[in-house]
């Protein structure tokens, strides 16, 4: 396939202009004199055969095809200067790159101590930043993960994007070992009408654990929702309410008065994964970043 020809600076000018929809400041904006930046958009106008913008009064009005061309110029530019600009070589010991990882709090229990440990030991000057895991990364995540460097998240919620395993961990029924009205096993009509502590919402959405569990008809009725899966096991003490929670979260929480509670149908196992944008495959660092996840994630002792 031949591209067009087009010098790429202009690009960068048209993205400019039709933003600014003004020649001084869409110069002064990519460091034009105002006759360059004319001369440029004269180039421009020739190459499209169109206007682009078109005097009304005062002011410059953009053209239906500058239109169609500033909604799609954004995310182009973004993409052309990090292409333009990728480097084969990252120095840990040198970077004082700060890096963004994104998961939930139990993944932050397991993983975090290991990852902050190996990044500050081979990057002193380098620092990370921990977010929580919002909605808006499962109803549309690409522009989600266009601002971090990698997502942290159970397999079977996201699709369709680069990501790599890092660990397995299992699902555990559990109750307050003081609650007697809770049997050892439960039945399909305990998890359909027992109360439940549920993290972000009992639906199929929320976690693996309720699409399975949806899928068997087997819903839970959340009688507490909280914004937290390490949360769970602490919820539950003094209670008569159920919580599925991860094994790993569990033995991190030994103290807790809880107690085992079997299901009618055995749960599929909670694989982590790392998941980023497309576009961090270019990036080293990105690369780097990964390697110390899956390190850590690989010196975490068997369930």
């Amino acid at each position: 396939m031949e591209l067009p020809t087009l010098d790429l600076n202009l690009i960068v000018v048209l993205h400019a202009l039709l933003q600014e929809r003004n020649v001084t400041r869409a110069g002064e904006r990519v460091g034009l004199s105002q006759p360059a930046t004319s001369a440029a958009l004269a180039r421009l106008r020739r190459h499209f055969d169109d206007q682009l913008l078109e005097r009304v009064g005062s002011h410059y009005e953009l053209t239906p095809l500058a239109q169609g061309l500033r909604a799609e110029l954004g995310e182009t530019v973004e993409r052309l200067s990090r292409l333009l600009t990728a480097q084969p070589l990252f120095d840990p010991a040198t970077t004082s790159r700060r890096f963004t990882v994104q998961c939930s709090d139990s993944v932050l229990t397991v993983l975090g101590a290991p990852l902050v440990a190996a990044l500050h030991a081979a990057a002193p000057g380098a620092g990370v930043d921990f977010r929580p895991v919002g909605r808006g990364m499962l109803s549309d995540p690409l522009p989600a993960l266009a601002d971090i460097d990698v997502l942290v998240m159970a397999r079977g919620l996201l699709s369709d994007l680069p990501n790599q395993d890092l660990y397995t961990d299992h699902w555990v029924c559990v109750a307050w070992r003081d609650n007697a009205t809770v049997p050892d096993s439960l039945t399909a009509q305990d998890v359909r009408e027992r109360p439940w502590v549920v993290p972000y919402g009992p639906s199929p959405q929320a976690s693996p654990a309720d699409a399975h569990l949806a899928a068997l008809g087997l819903g839970r009725r959340g009688t507490v929702t909280v914004q937290s899966f390490t949360a769970l096991c602490r919820l539950v003490v003094g209670s008569d309410l159920l919580a599925l929670v991860h094994e790993r979260d569990l033995h991190a929480a030994p103290d807790v008065p809880l107690r085992r509670v079997g299901l009618p149908t055995k749960m599929p196992a909670l694989s982590q994964a790392a998941w980023w944008h497309p576009r961090r495959q270019l990036d080293p660092g990105h690369r780097w970043l990964l390697g110390l996840l899956s390190d850590a994630a690989a010196e975490l002792p068997p369930l």
